[in-house]
């Protein structure tokens, strides 16, 4: 899959739940806002497997919410560089250069 591909896909996925679950998503700022809730349940799904705060001992559980974790906030990602135009295959080229 692509990033074009992806995004694709993410965009579709994210109108239709907005849809059913009647989320507006009209207004520049929901985008970062939801970028900043997605990767604030990252931060604390990595706490749990590290042994942080909110520690668990459910490890496998766990390492399954962590990966769908780390898709939600790509997908966000790609989702917000589509809103605001960026053409983001050329600007990961741009930032990690493979030299």
């Amino acid at each position: 899959m692509t990033l074009d591909e992806a995004a694709d896909h993410c965009e579709q996925a994210w109108s239709s739940y907005a849809k059913r679950h009647g989320i507006r998503r009209d207004f520049n700022a929901f985008y970062l806002l939801k970028m900043q809730e997605e990767l604030g349940e990252l931060t604390r799904r990595y706490l749990e497997m590290t042994g942080g705060e909110y520690a668990t001992k459910d490890g496998d559980a766990l390492r399954k919410k962590f990966e769908g974790d780390c898709a939600s906030v790509i997908g966000n990602a790609l989702i917000l560089a589509r809103h605001f135009g960026v053409d983001i295959t050329s600007k990961i080229l741009e930032k990690f250069p493979a030299e």
